[in-house]
């Protein structure tokens, strides 16, 4: 009897087989099309651009289900992959989550509010755009395309019954967001800079466009920055913060100070990503201690603590790989060389651009042993990659799904490369790319002779 109630305990603990209460939601169900036992879900609100620190890992079971009970005080937006979820305290589901979003599906209290962010859009993609397939002869002509389909998105965000006043709020300052950021992508996705021979025209003919846009841009600005909570989606934050770099007599709207925080941290939080020293992190720890809003000033210090222990001279963060034959192992089985690191994935085109620099490299410093990561979700996409390249160098490949790679070495974007020595200390955290050769052949020369 005793047994069986401390394994009630530990499972309420873990959140593993539990029912949502009243400040907590439950996800249940598969999250098969990962392939992973350990899938990232992020914030999707503001303090989740100044901060990863709060990612909570779900553990998926090997074939592919899961249970997991989240702490929530009140409504959240959070991040699975390209899913967007909002989850209210007492939600609970059985869901199936895709790597695309529209694939997925909720049942169960919380449902409707996420079947209908299945059809999110993407701003990146510029919204309604689609990424320049509803681009039509001219501006008025994509425009009259665009206000029908924002209309009947805010159409389907009425029609909904079992969801709060709170999130149709945010709902329909995510449609204005977006129809603002589709107006302003026509640009991109049109012709008009086709002719443009000097970045100078470009300007020029951006500053022209956004004039003729601005009537509509404008009251659109002017709802989505009213409330400090709007920023909590996503595509709010994008606009606000583009339109917040071009000419004000342009684009007007009013910046809340926790609005003006924000952008300030986007522009100081980029140097975390340079090589941490003792005069930067004191820089930027001054900068951080200085923050008005406490969630924004927990999320940069936590973060900078972080990035702290990855400064040369500290031991190397040791993480599990799994070589081409499939045996694990960790990344320190290989010290007693130095060691330079590429993380990479097969869907990353930038990391295949420096494959062929990084492998060439491997061959003219056999002091260095090579090590080539692969953060794809699966092992069969990295082999077949593999399989179908001619030439791998000297390189040393390796797969790893290890949360420690991205929690423990603060990696936001690959490609990331790391020297680590023959003691598996780290000597570069952020080193240079190999395709930068003026900088790295010189660092590897020095360390070749050791």
């Amino acid at each position: 009897m005793r047994k069986n109630l401390m394994m009630m305990v530990a499972l309420l603990l873990l959140g593993i087989g539990a029912c949502a209460g009243p400040k907590s939601a439950r996800l249940h169900g598969s999250l098969k099309e990962f392939g992973s036992n350990n899938v990232k879900m992020e914030l999707a609100g503001a303090v989740g651009d100044v901060s990863d620190i709060n990612v909570i890992r779900i553990p998926v079971n090997d074939d592919g289900t899961f249970d997991l009970v989240v702490p929530l005080e009140k409504p959240t937006y959070f991040q699975i992959g390209r899913n967007t979820l909002y989850l209210s305290p007492g939600d609970d589901m059985e869901v199936n989550l895709g790597t695309s979003q529209p694939q997925s599906w909720f049942k169960g209290k919380g449902e409707e509010a996420n079947n209908y962010l299945k059809g999110r859009l993407f701003p990146k993609a510029g919204s309604f755009m689609e990424a320049g397939r509803n681009v039509k002869e001219n501006f008025e002509q994509t425009k009259k395309l665009i206000d029908g389909m924002a209309q009947k998105r805010i159409e389907e965000l009425k029609a909904l019954n079992n969801v709060s006043k709170e999130f149709r709020e945010m709902e329909m300052m995510r449609i204005k967001a977006d129809l603002a950021n589709s107006y302003m992508a026509y640009l991109w996705y049109s012709d008009l800079l086709k002719d443009c021979k000097t970045r100078e025209e470009g300007e020029k003919v951006a500053n022209d466009f956004n004039k003729s846009i601005r009537e509509y841009i404008n009251p659109l600005l002017k709802e989505i920055s009213a409330k400090d909570e709007y920023l909590e989606v996503a595509v709010v934050r994008d606009v606000l913060s583009s339109c917040n770099e071009i000419d004000p007599s342009i684009f007007d709207f009013p910046k809340s100070q926790r609005l003006k925080e924000l952008n300030e941290i986007y522009g100081v939080g980029e140097r975390m990503d340079e090589e941490m020293t003792k005069s930067l992190y004191d820089e930027l720890y001054a900068y951080g201690s200085k923050l008005k809003n406490a969630d924004f000033k927990q999320a940069f210090l936590g973060r900078l603590e972080k990035r702290a222990k990855l400064m040369e001279g500290r031991p190397a963060i040791d993480f599990t790989v799994v070589n081409m034959d499939g045996k694990e192992g960790k990344l320190s089985d290989y010290k007693g060389k130095v060691l330079f690191v590429d993380f990479w994935a097969t869907w990353c085109m930038p990391c295949l651009g420096e494959m062929p620099y990084f492998n060439e490299l491997s061959k003219q410093f056999p002091n260095i042993q090579f090590v080539g990561i692969s953060l794809d979700d699966n092992t069969e996409v990295w082999l077949n990659k593999l399989k179908g390249d001619a030439d791998h160098g000297k390189v040393l490949e390796l797969f790893s799904t290890d949360p420690l790679v991205r929690t423990g070495w603060d990696i936001t974007g690959i490609p990331r490369f790391l020297l680590i020595d023959k003691d598996f200390k780290i000597i570069s955290a952020s080193a240079p790319r190999p395709s930068e050769k003026d900088v790295i052949v010189p660092l590897l020369e020095k360390y070749n002779k050791k």
